[in-house]
């Protein structure tokens, strides 16, 4: 008989749960981990249905996470998944921190008036301070993983997430759905939580985050003012209709840096992680525009789709090359990952 065959019923289901681990990992580290469950458990017998605790299934959960995405005893594969994971986290919330820039300055040119502000105690005025502190918040959530502090990074984005999301459903309950454009919302809501989640599940406790410099930190801000002062030359010169270049001032002014990056990066870089991160965050830019096509006039429609097939083509070559690269990766176990302490 083998030893399988007689194995107790918690020690099936042990071994059903490990199965939530890369098989690679688990090729190495299955039978260990099964005698130290085992040992912690004790003698159960198989008539009273034991079974493994909830907090082991999470640790094991987190654990398969944690390796899928780089961690101690991933391989070269997994490495670079995980690396592409916090680039995401990375580029979105840069992203996301010129924007919240561009509109606390704008909010700091029109000063308290109350058509901007709405009256004390208003749904107009709670709204206004929800997107101060979302502005704020996501762009502190930027600064601090540059610098290393993963712990308040993921604490910012999390707090700038709950003004977001408030926004977003309350007058959805208030008001009904007839007032939204479905995809356009949900694409901007997408694209509004995908770089908190990247940070959570990125950045997780066996990787030792880089501490970039101050310049790369604040570059988001530098740009933010820049995009804020081009609106601002724009509007000066009475353009009183709304003319093609303003598609490219709001999310649209991500996009050429977006695509100048996925034409330089991936050559530079060696690594598919890159591609991969640069695809990802270029199918959520385009998500943002794609609803547009059928909301705008027929004038602005060309700009519009443009933006689109650019996105599209860079999005699909770059994600096409990232998975290529990855599919070479060998499978031998990548050196452990540094540990934070």
């Amino acid at each position: 008989m083998s030893h399988r065959a007689g194995m107790g019923l918690l020690e099936r289901r042990y071994r059903a749960v490990l199965r939530l681990l890369p098989a690679s990992y688990r090729a190495e580290r299955e039978e260990e981990m099964v005698a130290a469950f085992m040992e912690m458990s004790g003698e159960v017998p198989d008539e009273v249905s034991p079974r493994p605790r909830w907090g082991e299934i999470a640790s094991v959960l987190a654990l398969s996470l944690r390796v899928r995405l780089g961690g101690p005893g991933a391989t070269p594969g997994q490495v670079a998944r995980g690396e592409a994971v916090r680039l995401v986290a990375l580029l979105g919330l840069g992203t996301l921190a010129a924007f919240a820039t561009a509109g606390l300055i704008r909010l700091a040119g029109y000063g308290a008036e109350l058509s901007v502000a709405g009256a004390p105690e208003s749904a107009e005025r709670l709204s206004f301070i929800s997107d101060l502190a979302a502005s704020v918040l996501s762009i502190l959530a930027f600064v601090t993983i540059m610098r290393g502090h993963v712990r308040a990074a993921k604490a910012a984005a999390l707090l700038g997430l709950v003004p977001t999301l408030a926004c977003s459903v309350l007058p959805l309950v208030l008001d009904g759905p007839g007032r939204f454009a479905p995809l356009q919302d949900i694409a901007n809501l997408a694209f509004v939580l995908l770089p908190p989640l990247a940070l959570l599940i990125g950045f997780h406790g066996d990787v030792a985050p880089r501490r970039r410099s101050w310049a790369l930190a604040l570059a988001p801000v530098a740009a933010g003012a820049a995009l804020t002062g081009l609106t601002t030359l724009l509007i000066a010169a009475d353009a009183t209709e709304p003319l093609w270049y303003f598609l490219w001032l709001d999310h649209g002014a991500a996009i050429p840096v977006w695509a100048a990056a996925s034409l330089v990066m991936p050559a530079r870089r060696r690594s598919p992680s890159w591609a991969l991160a640069l695809s990802a965050t270029g199918l959520a830019l385009l998500a943002t525009r794609l609803p547009l096509l059928n909301a705008l006039p027929g004038a602005l429609w060309p700009t519009v789709a443009v933006q689109c097939a650019l996105l599209g083509t860079l999005a699909v070559a770059t994600g096409g090359a990232g998975v290529r690269a990855l599919a070479r990766s060998t499978r031998t176990p990548a050196p452990p990952a540094p540990v934070r302490p």
